[in-house]
Parts: C-alpha cells; structure tokens; sequence
C-alpha cells in the first residue's frame, strides 16, 4: 500500500461502512441526536443570554418599587424629589407601564406611558418620541400591534376596557418599527395620564421610579441611601438583574444538560463496548488483510477514515439541525421553557451567532472520542499475526 492518504483506502472505508450498515447507521444517528440536542440547547441559552444583556443595557441603573404585604404595588411618584436630593443622583423618572390582554387576538400588548418632555434610559423611545408628539387621546402603535388591531377592524382607534369595565377609546396617530426582541413588537406608547385612566392607577401613583447615577462606580453606594430612605422598598440594580435572568437560564441549562448527561452515558456505554474489543467477523478481517500483505498502519489509516466520516458526519448533521431548529424555526417548546425561567413573554427573535466555544466543545465529545474508540481496538488486533487473529 502507498504512504499517505490512499483513495484505494477510502473506498475500501466506505464499502465496510455500507457493509455493516444497520450497526454505523444506528450509532451515527445516536451521535447526531446528541449533537443536535446538546447543540440545540447551548445554542439557545447563549442566544438568550446576548439578548437579555442587551435589553438590561436600555434599563435604569436603579429601579425602585414599593411593596405591600411582601408584594411589590404603585409607588408615589412625589418620591422623585427626594430621590433627586441624593448626591449622584442624576435621574429620577417615574414610570407608568403595563400589559394590556387583548382577548380577541389572544395577544398580550405593553403599554407604556410618557410624557412628552422627559428622557428615558431606552434610546430607543427616545428617539421615537422626538419624531412624534401625542395629545391625551392618542397612542403610538407598533406595526405589529397595528396589523393585529386592524385584523380586528381597528383601523384608526381602539377602545381599551378599563379596569373599571368602562371603554376609553384612544386614537391611533401614527405606527413604528419595534426593533426590541423580547416581544416587544407588540408596543404602544401613550400618554401617562391615559395610561394611568386604562390601568385604573389613582392620579399620583405609578409602576416604579427609574433612577440614573452619574458614576456607575456608585450605584451600590446609592442604592442603600435609598434603601435607607424607603426602607418599605424593593429597591433592583441593573447588575442584579443580569445575574438574576444568568441564574435562572443557567439553571434551566443544567436541567437540560442533566438529561443529556444521562444520554451521553448511554452513547459511553456504546463506545465502552467498541472500545473493549472487535467482534469475531471483524477479527477475521483483520486478520485476512494481514494475509493479503496490508500493514498495521494501513489497517490503522482505514479505521481511521471509518471513525472520522461517521463521527465527522454525525457532528455536521447535528450541528445543521440546532442550526435550522434554533435560529430558523425559534426553537419551539424549548424557547418557551427558557423564556418562562425568566419571566418573560414567549415570542423572542433568536439572532445568531457564532458560538466558537459550544462548536469546539461538541466537536472534541464526539469526534475524537469515537476516532480512538475505533482505532485502540483495531490496533490491538492488528499487531497480532494473521494466522494467531483469525484462529
């Protein structure tokens, strides 16, 4: 046999391939499901986490809600005085914002209130409000809440039911592009006051108070001065937050990957039982190429190229279906039960990325691993003479 990669080798590779057909067909389809699943999972959970660190990077540095009963409730926007008396203190913004359900549609809409001289930490809505002005019977509307509303034949208004039971018909002036992720498109923005009438919030109470520092180096600092100052309140720094929603999908990650575990422990035992011998045919044809003049090391380069092209083949067919199962088809079932571990809605633009860490884990669990596992054994054989391994 020539040096080097050998075609006569290759070939002969893929027709002992097809020749124990069911047995390489069962383990590389074993092989792609985990690749796919384990794939599948890291892919989301970092897709999850790029997009959750860059929505808190649009939150307040500090955010503060009161709390009643051990339950967080409106807070008394008169607060924000105080608030703007603490050193370092550079914005206090009361907010008004919530979810408004829309039976009809099942759709579930955030309704968010402003006032049209303020500044908020969301970039985004600032600039939209310095392209549009609203009166107190006008809204902006999303595109999407647009489509929706005017499937239901709300073509210019919408009246919104109050918490009182009454209607509160609110003008649509104009719709714009939501580029958030986290459902988001589903947006309106409103006056505060006409936001306040839908959610039935008495005149001087709101959702929380949206605190910035100047010196980000101070947030802690301040947030026990407000602590301090109301101690009823549940004051959440932005840093917080991002550790919070890491928790929570890291923890549904090792949910998953426990499940994963115990299913790589059964593709373990599958290449344990490779590894710990071949089988009496498979001796026989070691030993028949020994007789016909093959070398150790071409028995060694077969093997080889058998392990690479079903471990390599399993890889990439897993890896394209997380791909497509992910990032074209949103992860159904999966996504949900992530987005649920962090209190968010369940309809989440995935945007990809290259994931070099999760590509290069996968790749030395299968790969490799099952290139040994079929090489240790044929080279066991192999250094045997011809007569000694086919007896």
């Amino acid at each position: 046999m020539t040096k080097g990669f050998n075609f006569y080798l290759l070939e002969y590779t893929f027709k002992h391939i097809i020749r124990n057909g069911f047995k390489n067909l069962f383990l590389t389809v074993v092989m792609t499901l985990l690749v796919a699943l384990l794939a599948s999972t890291f892919f989301l959970s970092n897709a999850l986490k790029l997009e959750y660190t860059k929505k808190i990077q649009n939150t307040p540095d500090i955010i503060i809600t009161d709390t009643k009963a051990m339950r967080e409730t409106l807070i008394d926007e008169n607060l924000v005085s105080d608030l703007l008396s603490i050193n370092g203190v550079s914005l206090a913004l009361p907010r008004v914002y919530g979810a408004y359900y829309f039976s009809k549609a099942d759709t579930i809409f955030k309704v968010i209130g402003v006032d049209e001289f303020e500044t908020y930490p969301d970039k985004s809505l600032n600039a939209l409000l310095l392209k549009n002005t609203l009166d107190e019977n006008s809204m902006l509307v999303s595109k999407s809440v647009a489509k929706i509303l005017k499937e239901n034949y709300y073509d210019s208004y919408f009246n919104f039911v109050n918490a009182d039971g009454t209607l509160k018909k609110v003008i649509i002036d104009k719709t714009f592009e939501s580029k958030n992720s986290f459902r988001e498109e589903y947006l309106i923005v409103m006056p505060k006051c006409t936001a306040k009438e839908i959610f039935s919030y008495p005149s001087s109470m709101v959702t929380d108070i949206a605190v910035m520092v100047a010196n980000g180096e101070e947030i802690g600092f301040i947030a026990k001065k407000i602590e301090t100052l109301l101690p009823n309140a549940k004051v959440n720094i932005k840093e917080d937050l991002l550790v919070e929603y890491e928790n929570r999908i890291n923890f549904k990650s090792g949910f998953f990957l426990t499940i994963f575990i115990i299913s790589f422990f059964t593709y373990f035992v599958i290449i344990y039982d490779k590894i710990s011998g071949l089988s009496s045919e498979e001796k026989r044809e070691v030993g028949i190429l020994k007789a016909i003049g093959w070398r150790v090391s071409d028995i060694l380069n077969a093997k080889l190229y058998e392990g690479l092209i079903i471990s390599l083949s399993a890889y990439v067919i897993g890896i394209i279906i997380a791909f497509i199962y992910v990032y074209i088809l949103g992860a159904p079932l999966l996504k949900s039960i992530f987005l649920n571990a962090i209190s968010l809605l369940d309809d989440c633009e995935l945007l990809f990325r290259v994931d070099y860490e999760t590509l290069a884990l996968l790749f030395f669990l299968s790969v490799p691993l099952y290139i040994a596992a079929t090489i240790i054994p044929s080279w066991s054989v192999a250094t045997h003479e011809a007569d000694e391994v086919m007896r």
